[in-house]
């Protein structure tokens, strides 16, 4: 092989990796812009779809006014999760969910609404009830289904490992549902 096949071939294989790096290169203040558009992004155990999902569900929350400002002073239980998120972020999403449903069976129990027995501890029955009762607001439900959602996914999906402020994301929405919940029981 002579030095202009050899040079030739050179050029042929590189071209396309080289245009490819210069396209990139050239575009990458518009491929960042689109980055927060992306449905989901998954690269060893980094879930994107859930800490984008965690930010929505934030700025509708703030939007119509729906969190409540965190307590004065830490409760056991929140210094529980706060120490929690720390070690291991779903878990402590996990724990943050259980409240929630103990709040909502709380509700019903002190409002003495129906739940037929063998429904009698599932989310979603008890928030059929809470939805039928009219205890809750429509941006309450779809707070407790999103929220759910997003504990089944952390609950089930392999290899998730939610970043630390998307866990303590998810527990002050958390903590803020739950306190509407209190609220709602103790309007009796």
């Amino acid at each position: 092989m002579d030095i202009l096949t050899f040079i030739t071939k050179l050029i042929e294989f590189t071209a396309w990796p080289i245009a490819a790096v210069a396209l990139v290169t050239m575009l990458r203040t518009e491929i960042k812009s689109l980055l927060p558009y992306l449905k989901k992004i998954k690269a060893g155990p980094v879930e994107a779809e859930f800490e984008r999902e965690i930010k929505e569900l934030e700025a509708m929350a703030k939007a119509q006014h729906q969190l409540f400002p965190p307590p004065e002073g830490l409760t056991p239980e929140r210094q529980l999760l706060l120490q929690l998120v720390q070690v291991n972020p779903r878990s402590a999403i996990l724990e943050a969910w259980r409240g929630i449903e103990e709040s909502a069976i709380r509700v019903i129990q002190n409002k003495a609404l129906y739940v037929p027995e063998k429904e009698s501890h599932s989310p979603l029955a008890v928030i059929r009830v809470l939805n039928k009762e009219n205890v809750l607001s429509a941006e309450d439900i779809s707070l407790y289904h999103d929220l759910r959602t997003l504990k089944n996914q952390a609950a089930h999906a392999q290899d998730f490992s939610p970043t630390t402020d998307a866990a303590l994301s998810y527990i002050e929405l958390a903590s803020s549902l739950r306190r509407t919940l209190e609220v709602a029981q103790n309007d009796v």
